[in-house]
């Protein structure tokens, strides 16, 4: 008797289960959709749903999150509560921080759909096996310059790509026996990508860097960072590449096997690529009159969608989007439960942010700054150091950059080019990436070299970035005299 019953009291709640369970799945995609309906249509009713949808997927996430991702989140629901009893316009604040996380959210989720269209191109795995197969003294800059553009489109996982891609291709018999060879070709290469993909905070319009800048000084674009953000990528380009050539091996006699360099073309292929998918994002900002990090909310979907059904396209005729949607579909809980750390840590600075600013009496602290004598492109480069200071203890440089951006003044108020801080944080970025034994940039790269984190970032790369360090320290100077018309050549 017991055994029906136990059956059908399964079978009654199951589809309830299921249901839920779909919801859980499926509450990131209506985030975004909703939150796209708020920012570009306008409709406010969809403002609760993005709100709920978003604490669901977190709820969902929260095991599978990594420490700082928890306890940036712990933080913000102590705050938020803290807030909720203490303050009187709790509400208000409190929905424009959760308007914030969910921007953060779908920024993110946007970028990493075009991810997944990345890592089923083939035209992605030609365009890494070209880069790779290059002379050494023609290796660093193709190879830097190919991880940055590659990292504008799938981010991190163009480290995996490209050094599966090292490990496979640079042998022991590639290397005629030697292991020497064989190590010193792999740390130049290793080094080239890491230095390469530490431009993208600096040089792409669609990194989570920009979108944090932009969203912060909603006063400036993209047009307005771009003559000054793209010079200092250059700068650390030529830095990277004058020390790939310092460093490089003496002629040491040993025989080694002659091989012809890979065609580029695929590389160009890519270009092509990557520069339509930008110039989307360019077209939807122009065309439906929106800034940049909302323009990618709607271009980089549809960029994704429309790559992944061309390839699919190829298996048997028809347009493939029939095909790209079953993808997106089967695979959501994969596909959006990948971002899961990017958003709980970005959408968490940007919710703590949110909640901090308006408690920070702007004029007092700006006061405070001047009589201090820490002004001008003196507050920038100290801003600057503050994030690679903070990024060597573990936090990340999107949480002190945010935190910074809100309970900083008005820069000119404090005698600073609003874009002189905006780069000087952007280099900051970059700086973390190439230094702290922290980030997921320097774990991967341990893991694919088998070298600690510290051997990484000190021995093989300490001396590159302290130069990099004094360099841009000067370069803000000089930029905030650009800037200010104490030179006239800007």
């Amino acid at each position: 008797m017991t055994q029906p019953i136990a059956h059908s009291s399964i079978a009654a709640t199951s589809p309830a289960r299921r249901l839920c369970t779909r919801a859980i799945d499926y509450s990131l995609p209506l985030c975004m959709i909703a939150t796209l309906a708020h920012i570009i249509g306008h409709i406010d009713a969809a403002i609760w749903p993005a709100r709920l949808a978003l604490v669901a997927y977190l709820i969902s996430q929260w095991r599978l999150q990594t420490p700082l991702a928890r306890s940036l989140l712990l933080v913000g629901l102590i705050l938020a509560a803290a807030i909720a009893l203490l303050h009187d316009d709790a509400g208000e604040l409190l929905g424009h921080a959760l308007d914030r996380f969910c921007f953060f959210a779908t920024f993110v989720s946007a970028l990493g759909m075009l991810r997944v269209a990345a890592l089923h191109s083939r035209l992605i795995r030609q365009a890494g096996q070209a880069l790779i197969k290059q002379r050494p003294s023609q290796r660093y800059p193709i190879l830097a310059a190919g991880t940055g553009m590659l990292g504008v489109i799938i981010n991190i996982g163009v480290l995996s790509l490209f050094g599966a891609l090292i490990k496979r291709s640079n042998t022991l018999r590639a290397a005629g026996g030697h292991a020497y060879i064989r190590d010193t070709r792999e740390r130049r290469m290793m080094l080239a990508m890491l230095r390469g993909f530490a431009l993208v905070p600096l040089a792409s319009p669609l990194s989570i860097t920009v979108a944090v800048i932009l969203s912060n000084m909603t006063y400036l674009t993209w047009l307005d960072l771009a003559p000054a953000a793209l010079p200092t990528a250059a700068i650390v380009f030529c830095l990277g590449w004058l020390f790939d050539w310092l460093q490089r091996p003496a002629p040491s006699g040993l025989s080694m096997p002659e091989t012809e360099p890979a065609s580029l073309a695929s590389f160009g292929h890519f270009i092509l690529l990557a520069g339509a998918i930008t110039l989307s994002v360019f077209a939807v900002s122009a065309l439906l009159d929106l800034t940049l990090p909302v323009a990618v909310l709607l271009a980089c979907p549809l960029s994704s969608f429309t790559w992944l059904a061309l390839q699919r396209r190829r298996l048997g005729g028809g347009t493939g989007a029939r095909r790209a949607a079953t993808l997106f579909i089967r695979h959501s809980r994969l596909i959006f439960g990948a971002n899961r750390v990017e958003i709980a840590v970005l959408g968490g600075s940007g919710f703590l942010g949110a909640l901090i600013t308006p408690l920070i009496d702007a004029d007092r602290l700006s006061a405070i700054l001047l009589h201090s004598g820490l002004h001008g492109p003196a507050a920038a480069v100290a801003a600057m150091l503050v994030v690679v200071v903070l990024a060597q203890a573990g936090l990340n440089p999107i949480v002190s950059a945010t935190l910074l951006l809100g309970v900083l003044p008005d820069p000119t108020s404090i005698g600073l080019h609003p874009v002189v801080l905006a780069v000087a944080l952007m280099s900051a970025w970059a700086l973390a990436m190439l230094s702290s034994p922290f980030t997921a940039v320097m774990l991967i790269l341990s893991a694919l070299t088998g070298r600690s984190v510290y051997t990484i970032t000190w021995r093989w790369n300490g001396l590159f970035f302290l130069l990099c360090v004094a360099t841009l320290c000067v370069w803000v100077f000089v930029l905030s005299g650009l800037l200010s018309g104490q030179w006239r050549v800007w």
